[in-house]
């Protein structure tokens, strides 16, 4: 007998359970058919076997069983040996002194449903057949008398054979249990899909984490008719600890014990494996951490199990009745299954959570990122003989490139700069260089003064891992003659009959000291010169093998376009980055500006 079969029962029996196979169709296959049944798949062959050799020890009669094809599957009923096992039964059962009832149990997981009684003594012939089969015998021609003589002569050597019809009662009582057993399973089952589908709606209805677990307890509460019930779970900071986020019908006191280690209790580390935990006595038992709360709180038993998701424990469910109480296998398969259920509905609404802070940063992220742009010059200005281009490619939403154009009675400043870091901390810092540049240049022409004073505010606001590089130059459009600073910028590059110059006068890169002194440069222009500012996005662009795109490649491609405009020079040169890097994103912000000095 397997551990699934109804227990009580006299033959021994094994489940063999019907199995169907699934099948999913796809457009133009042919449909599968209906799997073929079997008697075997809902009888084990053991009890069909005892059917049959029962059946033919009570009627005399040969009987076999055959499957859906004709074939037999039972084999023949051995007549004579049976018919001795059944004289020794029969006396060891009862004697003509000692004849009792006999009654076969009917029993489902060790309960007993009924039984079915039976009095050897009594003969459904002589209860309700005799007169029949006496109106059979006197219509052969038999005399009246010689008829109840052959009757009784015939029950005394013919009668039915007792220890075959009990033996046949305990195959009937057996049968009776396996549709009792299967329907008592299926019905656990109805009421166990029943209940999930409850939970299910009563979580899904829920997007706040607190409501989910909230709505939980009560859920479980009800179905499993707990007097109260608690969810633990994990800190986010620390997995070893487990604090209370939900209660049903416990009092607030239980809320203020606090965070529990994992490793202080056997109980709550026995169930972050995802194993049950029962506790019949919570007064008595060491492994509860708070036995005189829980007697302050009527509590008796205790089933605690964890809150798995994806195999690992996000917290725990506890079950308390005020009386002690046993958990049937049920009960557990039931719990465990809501424990796993509970742990992809907390899991979620973190998600959820951190799905909407998400979308509230990167809203934020998205206006502060259009105020950046428009700190940006929409256009460039129309200066003969200069003819003007910029571009910005940044690599994130906010960075920490920047370029500006200040108009000065006449002449024309240009800047350049490139803050350390990336995001929100660099566009700040942006914010705060371009703000400082632009008061201070407005009043001094002298551009090294004009650095040192920008040098001075970014140490003074800002920390000393917060720095800046930055290239300021002023054009004068009557001589052609540029006055520039270089605080620690990549060098401008300057195309004058197929050679490069650098502009690299200046000092250090600002906001690391105070008071420190530039130097500024001055270099006269003529026509045909082109110069490019550039960051060094620009330089530091990588390929799929590693290699940076380098100033040599910014020459070679400066040289490709001496005779371009600004605009088609930087979209030449943006060209040649992205044919060496290929589809990678850049890693870091990209600006170019291009003067060129018309002919």
């Amino acid at each position: 007998m397997t551990e699934n079969t109804p227990t009580g029962s006299f033959p021994g029996t094994h489940d063999d359970t019907p199995v169907f196979t699934q099948h999913t169709s796809r457009p133009g296959d042919r449909l599968p058919s209906a799997p073929r049944l079997s008697l075997t798949q809902f009888i084990d062959l053991d009890t069909l076997q005892e059917i049959q050799d029962s059946f033919t020890a009570v009627t005399g009669l040969i009987a076999s069983i055959h499957d859906p094809d004709g074939n037999q599957i039972t084999t023949p009923t051995d007549s004579k040996k049976r018919k001795a096992s059944d004289q020794v039964l029969d006396q060891l059962i009862a004697t003509d002194d000692d004849v009792g009832q006999f009654s076969a149990p009917i029993a489902v997981e060790g309960q007993i449903l009924g039984s079915i009684a039976l009095n050897p003594n009594a003969s459904a012939s002589a209860l309700s057949g005799q007169d029949q089969l006496k109106k059979a015998v006197i219509a052969l021609g038999v005399p009246e008398a010689q008829a109840d003589e052959m009757i009784r002569a015939a029950e005394l050597h013919c009668g039915p054979n007792k220890a075959a019809g009990i033996q046949f009662l305990y195959v009937m009582a057996n049968s009776i249990a396996r549709l009792c057993f299967d329907e008592y399973h299926t019905r656990q089952r109805v009421q166990e899909l029943t209940a999930l589908y409850e939970m299910s709606k009563a979580l899904s209805a829920e997007r706040d984490l607190q409501q989910i677990l909230d709505t939980a307890t009560h859920a479980i509460a009800d179905v499993m008719q707990a007097k109260a019930v608690a969810i633990r779970l994990t800190k986010e900071d620390d997995p070893q600890q487990l604090e209370p986020r939900a209660i049903y019908n416990l009092s607030q006191a239980y809320l203020d014990t606090g965070a529990i280690n994992v490793d202080d209790s056997d109980m709550l580390r026995e169930a972050m494996t995802g194993r049950p935990v029962y506790i019949p006595d919570m007064a008595t038992d060491p492994r509860v951490i708070f036995p005189g709360d829980a007697k302050a709180e009527g509590l008796a038993s205790m089933f605690c199990i964890g809150i798995m998701y994806q195999a690992k424990a996000i917290g725990t469910i506890h079950l308390f009745s005020p009386e002690p109480r046993t958990f049937s296998p049920f009960e557990v398969r039931l719990v465990t299954a809501i424990a796993q259920m509970l742990g992809t509905a907390i899991q979620n609404a973190r998600l959820d959570s951190q799905r909407m802070k998400s979308r509230r940063v990167l809203r934020q992220l998205h206006l502060a990122a259009n105020v950046q742009r428009r700190m940006l010059p929409g256009e460039m200005p129309r200066l003969p003989p200069y003819d003007l281009a910029a571009r910005y490619v940044p690599s994130f939403e906010l960075g920490g490139d920047f370029y500006d154009v200040i108009k000065l009675d006449g002449h024309l400043g240009i800047a350049i700069g490139d803050v350390v870091g990336k995001g929100i901390a660099a566009s700040l810092l942006m914010a705060s260089v371009r703000a400082s540049l632009r008061a201070y240049a407005q009043d001094v022409y002298d551009l090294d003064e004009i650095i040192s004073r920008v040098n001075n505010a970014l140490c003074r606001d800002t920390l000393d891992n917060e720095f800046a590089t930055l290239w300021y130059g002023v054009f004068d459009p009557s001589t052609h003659r540029l006055t520039y600073c270089n605080a620690g910028h990549d060098p401008p590059m300057l195309l004058r009959n197929d050679k490069i110059q650098t502009l690299a006068t200046g000092g250090m890169i600002v906001g690391v000291e105070r008071d420190v002194e530039y130097e500024k440069g001055l270099f006269d222009m003529v026509p045909g010169d082109k110069l490019l500012m550039y960051t060094d996005g620009l330089v530091d662009s990588f390929n799929d093998a590693g290699e940076k795109f380098g100033r040599k490649r910014i020459h070679e491609a400066m040289r490709e376009c001496a005779d371009k405009s600004a605009a088609d020079t930087i979209n030449h040169i943006l060209w040649q980055v992205r044919r060496f890097t290929g589809p990678r994103q850049g890693v870091d912000d990209t600006t170019l500006v291009v003067v060129n000095v018309e002919r």
